[in-house]
């Protein structure tokens, strides 16, 4: 009777579109991009709302877990399109079609080919879930890029990924993450609401901190939500990560980011917290990608492992 109930449940949900997946005949382009010229859509999922990680890097396995060599976690709106390519076409001129677009669009975060990528398997069957994009590692491409508003803001994050099977087949598979006012730009409020961003994603933007052009801090407000959360978690570790870009060297935009996280961690320390539980960590401009934008200059707060 209760897998009757639940089978009963299932279809209910299925009915009113609880599990957003289109029949590949009823889908269409998403608005941002345009199909390779007579490809087919074999697979149209929206599962909505998502903390997505975008990779930047090659992927590997590490310990048992399967993931980029560095990534970005982004809540948005997921959108992800498979198409199956007609037959003659390299994978090469498929993947330059839609690169070329997502340019276009906006800027390129990380590129790579073939075995560069890492293994197939990982990038098809954990990264898009989509075990029909497995294929020889040799004949892969990959594209992560963000696309900018009128504004010159990031509204929507792409990922781009092109294999050709071992029977020759060639398929596109696009991720879409679509970000909006209140996804990207609401800030976490509450000692409990930060802890627990740090917990599931690994991280937090700190809203409310700020420096002025000599590194002082100017809006310091944030910092009593951070030490309330720390005191509220008194396991939690984390490293306070400084992002600054400019004009001026890789070297000094690094110094000055080391300088800004520090003067973080004194004036946690001033405030009582443990000085074990916090690294100060300066990257300067070598992680662009962020949830929210303009972020040329932002701290976060990274649990540490």
């Amino acid at each position: 009777m209760a897998k009757r109930i639940l089978f009963t449940v299932l279809l209910g949900l299925m009915s009113t579109g609880a599990f957003a997946q289109l029949a590949p005949s009823d889908a269409d382009d998403h608005a941002l991009v345009t199909r390779f010229l007579g490809a087919e859509i074999v697979d149209y999922r929206t599962p909505g709302i998502s903390n997505y990680r975008l990779a930047l890097d090659r992927m590997q396995r590490v310990n048992g877990q399967v993931s980029a060599g560095k990534e970005e976690r982004i809540r948005g709106t997921l959108t992800r399109i498979t198409y199956r390519i007609p037959d003659g076409y390299p994978g090469a001129d498929v993947f330059e079609h839609y690169s070329e677009q997502l340019l276009a669009a906006g800027s390129e975060l990380f590129r790579c080919q073939g075995r560069g990528c890492g293994s197939s398997n990982f990038w098809a069957n954990d990264v898009f879930e989509n075990r029909i994009l497995y294929g020889p590692e040799a004949e892969q491409f990959y594209m992560a890029s963000s696309v900018t508003n009128a504004n010159a803001s990031i509204s929507a994050y792409i990922a781009l990924y092109v294999v050709t099977r071992g029977n020759r087949s060639v398929y596109a598979h696009l991720d879409i993450l679509e970000l909006n006012e209140l996804q990207s730009t609401a800030p976490s409020t509450t000692p409990e609401a930060l802890a627990l961003q740090i917990q599931q994603e690994g991280g937090a933007q700190l809203n409310g901190v700020s420096f002025n052009s000599q590194d002082q801090l100017s809006d310091e407000g944030g910092l009593n939500l951070l030490r309330d959360t720390l005191i509220n978690e008194p396991l939690l570790q984390v490293y306070i990560v400084s992002h600054l870009s400019g004009e001026q060297s890789l070297a000094q935009l690094q110094e000055r980011s080391q300088r800004r996280a520090q003067t973080i961690v004194d004036a946690l320390v001033a405030m009582q917290i443990d000085a074990s539980r916090l690294s100060a960590q300066g990257v300067g401009p070598l992680a662009p990608v962020c949830r929210q934008a303009p972020c040329a200059q932002r701290i976060e707060v990274v649990a540490q492992p």
